[in-house]
């Protein structure tokens, strides 16, 4: 190779290199925006006034103010969402939108996962307390 050739060999060279390592993404695909129907309600639980409630009537007798869970209204969702569960750490208490993650559904559901069911008197949720329950973690447990 001359010398004459050499610059346009060396920017041929940089022309592949630069073609070369392009990546094709391929076309651009932009979703449609989903729109939801205004006339089929969404229906959404609320942890105030659905499971609260739940716990209050299940759950408080033995999970009151001085205990370590305290399921007090006001803090019972500090306690409880995306808290590492005691004696099954890392495991947390309750994983928004998975409850199979979650220790609190397994106590509640009857799994035999993580040891004694709750309530432990026998008085189970009914089911549809658990849907309710399994609902609100589904839809990614919210303080609402």
């Amino acid at each position: 190779m001359s010398r004459s050739q050499l610059p346009h060999a060396f920017l041929f060279a940089i022309g592949v290199f630069s073609v070369g390592c392009t990546k094709d993404e391929g076309p651009l695909y932009i979703p449609e925006p989903v729109t939801l129907d205004p006339g089929i309600p969404m229906d959404t639980v609320f942890f105030a006034t659905e499971v609260m409630p739940v716990f209050q009537q299940h759950c408080w007798v033995c999970h009151p103010p001085m205990g370590e869970m305290d399921l007090s209204t006001g803090v019972a969702y500090d306690n409880l969402v995306n808290v590492p569960a005691l004696g099954y750490a890392p495991a947390l208490r309750i994983v928004p939108g998975d409850p199979m993650a979650s220790v609190l559904w397994h106590k509640i559901s009857q799994s035999t996962t993580y040891g004694l069911n709750m309530p432990p008197n026998g008085t189970f949720l009914t089911n549809e307390e658990l849907q309710t329950i399994r609902d609100w973690i589904e839809q990614g447990a919210m303080d609402n």
